[in-house]
């Protein structure tokens, strides 16, 4: 027959199972169990083996803890009500501490664990690409290792003198401080108490109307192109595409193969600034430009760089070559050439022969203001106006003449 448990009292109030055939240390292991009265009731509660660290002492310990609480109203008044609530404090504990961490994250953390995250999900490519570069370029140097809480006015003006000395423009220091900006309010929704101070508090707007003065000429053009195509490969087919589309940089860098249909001779920007699909004709100098390049996966992009990625910004190349040619010597910052020139002359262009809502949809834009925005007066045909209003002064006076009596009454006069 097989050895049952041997149960023992060893105190008041406490009982101990002792185990047939395990041992602790030379004695039966012995599970301590304490038993007392609440609320009229009695009540058994299971401690644990002599093995597990439990004694007779401890036991005494826990059954004196128990009833006080009981006598009290103070304190678990059981095992059961203490080991939950000593899970609840355990878990106050915890939410406690990773609070603690939370609010001492640094900029450089937030951004890598939460901002850039949620702006690759919400965000175009594109947007998401520059708000990197500034974050890789200005952000994570200045503001990088400082807890996001701790990021005040002290703290931005660093930020803006480090602009000033890498001699920015006034638009630039905008745009990298509004992304150092939307990190912040993604965080203060979050529970992060910060301070987010306004662009004109940081001295970082920028005038409303920054609209490209600058048209390219013919001879500007080939002399770019011409440089390009010296050095530059790669760099010379994606500004040539700028010269033939008028596209933005964004969408040229973002187009991949699967947009362009040579049969049907049409090419689609599908990620555009306003997230409108835009298709444009395909015509020969574009079709051979494409052919020379070469068509690849739907998937792969049109235009990559030398490492055979695709481009994230400008080619150092571009800018470099305009930089050598002196195109913007002795420019200001509005007439100085960029590669958004070229979208800006290219509508120029078009504005001579296209009409408004035609200039519209080829460029991509929802409103006429912004194709007013691109364009320019065509000073022959605006002479050629003015010149006409010269015939509201010189022409004949017109006849007028009487008409009969009616009713009594003298006739209107009226122009014939």
């Amino acid at each position: 027959m097989a050895q049952q448990d041997q149960w023992v009292k060893v105190a008041p109030g406490i009982r101990a199972r002792l185990h047939p055939t395990r041992k602790h240390g030379v004695r039966p292991d012995k599970y301590f169990v304490l038993r007392y009265r609440s609320g009229g009731q009695h009540r058994q509660e299971a401690l644990g083996w002599a093995s597990e660290g439990w004694t007779l002492a401890k036991a005494q310990a826990e059954l004196t803890r128990l009833k006080e609480a009981l006598r009290t109203g103070q304190g678990a008044t059981s095992l059961a009500e203490k080991r939950q609530r000593a899970e609840a404090q355990r878990q106050a504990d915890l939410a406690t501490m990773k609070a603690e961490a939370y609010r001492s994250t640094t900029f450089a953390d937030y951004w890598r664990d939460h901002y850039w995250p949620h702006a690759q999900r919400t965000k175009k490519r594109s947007s998401w690409i520059k708000e990197e570069q500034h974050f890789t370029k200005w952000l994570a140097p200045t503001l990088g290792r400082l807890a996001v809480v701790e990021i005040a006015l002290p703290q931005w003006d660093a930020l803006m003198k480090t602009l000033d000395k890498a001699g920015l423009s006034q638009r630039s220091k905008e745009y990298i401080s509004g992304t150092a900006r939307r990190v912040l309010r993604h965080a203060k929704e979050r529970g992060l108490a910060v301070d987010i101070p306004t662009g004109k508090q940081l001295g970082a707007t920028a005038p409303r109307d920054n609209r490209r003065l600058r048209v390219i000429s013919n001879q500007e053009a080939q002399a770019v192109l011409e440089a390009l195509e010296a050095r530059d490969r790669r760099a010379w087919r994606l500004t040539r595409f700028a010269f033939l589309t008028g596209c933005r940089l964004s969408e040229a860098l973002s187009l991949r193969w699967g947009h362009v249909d040579l049969e049907r001779t049409t090419l689609t920007f599908a990620d555009t600034k306003n997230k409108d699909v835009r298709r444009l004709p395909i015509t020969p100098p574009l079709a051979d430009l494409l052919a020379e390049i070469g068509r690849g996966a739907d998937d792969a992009h049109v235009f990559v760089n030398q490492r055979g990625g695709p481009y994230s910004c400008v080619p150092q190349t571009f800018t470099k070559t305009v930089e050598e040619l002196g195109l913007n010597q002795g420019r200001p910052a509005r007439e100085r050439l960029s590669f958004h020139s070229i979208r800006h002359s290219v509508a120029t262009e078009l504005a001579k022969v296209l009409s408004i809502r035609e200039l519209m949809d080829t460029m991509g834009w929802k409103v006429v203001a912004m194709a007013a925005r691109y364009t320019h007066t065509n000073p022959e045909a605006q002479h050629r106006a003015l010149s006409g209003l010269e015939n509201m002064l010189t022409a004949e006076p017109a006849k007028v003449l009487p008409l009969s009596r009616v009713n009594g009454q003298r006739g209107v006069e009226a122009r014939k």
